[in-house]
């Protein structure tokens, strides 16, 4: 199938106005797996912004250092909902880009993007038990061309059951097509008010938090993110993996009774940013986690490292 139209040069140019530009600023992050509104920790997050930095190490014929910078903004609202609040509809969408700089033989990328959008239904059926499900399409390539064929397709069910006040679980299942092959999603989450001061709350194993309120609008704890998303290339149809599983420590101060900004120094203990042939694929995936004989990368090896992220979200209590 032909290509639509230039995206890239589009994109670019959006990107150049004011509204996007301050998204490179140092003032932004925060991540999913997967685009989605967030019960856990007791509020509704509806809008979060990221940046991150992840400095490089590629080793082939001796060791070259670069950098990939990566922004994300993700916006989830509840639209037609109930006048008892217990039923809405979810729309949103989310945007990121990660480019490369600095020296890379061997590793021809040099900027990633991608589009996504979300549908989706919320039911309370009980003030113990909800559920939610979402649509989630979306579009990941280099953008130097678009075609029909990346336009990928993928959705999710979620059960939410809170067993007492200060202890719920989450069970989310769910499918999504990838250029390394099938992704099939697992997710168990917890939502657990340890003490006045702890709690911890994540959908393992892609996302776990343990947080500690050292003061009534400061945060301090531990985080676990897994990321595992992929694009194509135009160069041969080839498509480019970002993996990484990152454990990092976080401080978060509210700015405003809505509005809290997180800075987080991660270490990737698993981390894959590679290129590989068009048909060299996963059998298939959960969630980050490779089933069967794993595709030979193109690239050299990227060594594991560190990752810094500083977020922006905007919150709503639920409870």
């Amino acid at each position: 199938m032909p290509p639509f139209f230039d995206f890239r040069l589009w994109f670019s140019r959006m990107l150049s106005s004011y509204s996007l530009r301050v998204f490179y600023l140092p003032l932004f992050g925060l991540i999913g797996l997967l685009p989605k509104i967030s019960h856990a920790q007791g509020y509704v997050e509806g809008i979060g912004l990221n940046y991150e930095v992840l400095p490089l190490k590629l080793n082939n014929s001796g060791e070259h250092t670069f950098r990939a910078d990566v922004v994300r903004a993700n916006l989830i609202v509840p639209v037609a909902q109930s006048s008892d609040s217990s039923r809405s509809l979810l729309v949103g969408a989310s945007l990121e880009t990660m480019r490369f700089s600095g020296d890379r033989p061997g590793f021809a990328v040099s900027s990633v993007y991608g589009f996504s959008s979300v549908l989706g239904y919320r039911c309370r059926l009980s003030p113990q038990l909800e559920l939610t499900a979402l649509a989630l399409p979306a579009l990941n390539s280099d953008l130097h061309e678009v075609r029909g064929t990346d336009l990928t397709w993928g959705g999710v069910a979620r059960v939410a059951c809170r067993v007492k006040p200060q202890l719920s679980y989450r069970l989310t299942v769910g499918y999504r097509q990838q250029f390394y092959g099938p992704q099939y999603v697992l997710l168990m989450g917890i939502d657990w008010q340890i003490a006045p001061r702890w709690r911890a709350f994540g959908d393992l194993p892609t996302t776990f938090t343990i947080g500690y309120a050292a003061g009534p609008r400061t945060n301090l704890g531990f985080n676990l993110i897994g990321i595992n998303t992929a694009y194509r290339l135009r160069e041969q149809d080839q498509y480019f993996q970002y993996q990484q599983g990152h454990y990092g420590l976080f401080a978060e101060r509210y700015l405003s009774a809505h509005w809290a900004l997180r800075a987080t120094a991660a270490y990737a203990i698993t981390r894959r940013l590679d290129v590989y042939a068009k048909e060299d694929k996963w059998p298939s995936t959960i969630d980050y986690i490779g089933i069967g004989k794993a595709p030979t990368p193109l690239n050299a090896h990227i060594e594991k490292g560190i990752a810094f992220r500083v977020s922006l979200s905007h919150r709503v209590a639920t409870r």
